[in-house]
């Protein structure tokens, strides 16, 4: 009897239940992978979501939704501005948000705690639908029916729906608002929702076209040596003050001539992955067209912060020739 070898993937999702981006990005990774097997059906995925929460500091009741985002916004235009932003986008995708349905920012520790048990237990065979399915009911909870997710009983009740024995669950819920103490490291714990995949860390929510390059990227990098080369053709090398896209290997990078100094950056701003190459440049500093962040082109951070940071890479001349260096452990954070 013979058997094929079969190509495994891995993703880990980093995630909380309250961030739209989040629900938003599971549909771009829906879509994402749906394509991708169809072209590789011999390609088995390893889909893991782990959660991180975003606001430990709630109280365990959690808090009026519109006062809390009235007092982080600044005040009524911000908020009506950032959800027709955030509803747009969702709509892209085929979610239907509204925001009135929703009445209390929940604290989400317990739906972690709940989570996490409920991916701990059985096979994974077993465990993938009835995992979808209470994400996709946790989701659902928040955003479209009014629920409460720091509600224990709400809680059990979606995870006996999923097809889970609450009697499992019951013991991972303390009902005190203790911050959830997850397992996000590194780049994955700054911001939601971050992709781990190949080594490297894609975060928010992305264009399926842009995440299906990523996955065939992660899928080539497993087989590849600890860095990635990419060459700069003689006609792309852009002259002092001037920058040029490059598009290579399933990367999209800007390469930026400052002064005869090169400096390669992702495309992506790390805040919603609106693109740089066409942000205003001054001196080593871009600035985001979409809103208004600056970044160094020499440390990628954000102007005045050592957490946000736009991935860049190492440029070097070998002979005539310009290179932009991928390493494989390629990171590139976000906090959102």
């Amino acid at each position: 009897m013979s058997s094929t070898l079969r190509e495994t993937l891995k993703i880990e999702v980093y995630f909380d239940f309250i961030c739209p981006w989040c629900l938003i990005g599971k549909r771009q990774l829906d879509q994402t992978l749906a394509l991708l097997r169809a072209e590789r059906p011999e390609l088995q995925v390893e889909l893991c979501w782990r959660g991180v929460q975003l606001l430990p500091y709630l109280p365990a009741g959690g808090e009026d939704f519109e006062a809390f985002y009235l007092r982080r916004l600044g005040g009524e235009q911000a908020l009506r501005a950032r959800q027709a932003q955030v509803r747009q986008a969702a709509a892209s995708v085929g979610v239907i948000l509204d925001f009135t349905r929703i009445p209390r920012m929940p604290n989400t520790a317990d739906a972690h705690r709940l989570w996490q048990r409920a991916s701990q237990l059985g096979s994974h065979a077993q465990q993938d639908a009835q995992l979808d399915a209470l994400l996709e009911s946790l989701f659902a909870c928040h955003f479209q029916q009014g629920g409460d997710l720091g509600n224990a009983q709400t809680l059990l009740d979606l995870a006996a729906e999923a097809g889970f024995a609450t009697e499992a669950l019951v013991s991972s819920l303390q009902g005190d608002g203790s911050p959830f103490l997850g397992t996000a490291e590194g780049a994955a714990s700054q911001g939601v929702p971050s992709f781990v995949l190949g080594g490297r860390v894609l975060s928010g929510a992305q264009p399926v076209e842009r995440l299906l390059a990523s996955l065939r990227q992660a899928i080539v990098t497993e087989r590849q040596p600890a860095q990635m080369r990419i060459i700069v053709p003689a006609s792309r090398v852009p002259a002092p003050g001037k920058r040029a896209l490059i598009e290579e290997g399933g990367k999209s990078l800007v390469l930026f001539n400052v002064g005869g100094a090169f400096h390669a950056i992702d495309d992506s701003c790390p805040h919603q992955g609106a693109s740089l190459c066409g942000g205003k440049l001054e001196g080593e500093v871009i600035q985001c067209c979409a809103h208004g962040l600056r970044f160094n082109l020499n440390t990628g951070y954000l102007l005045g912060s050592t957490q946000l940071k736009v991935g860049r890479y190492p440029v070097e001349l070998a002979g005539e020739q310009l290179h932009i260096v991928i390493p494989q452990e390629d990171v590139v954070p976000c906090m959102r």
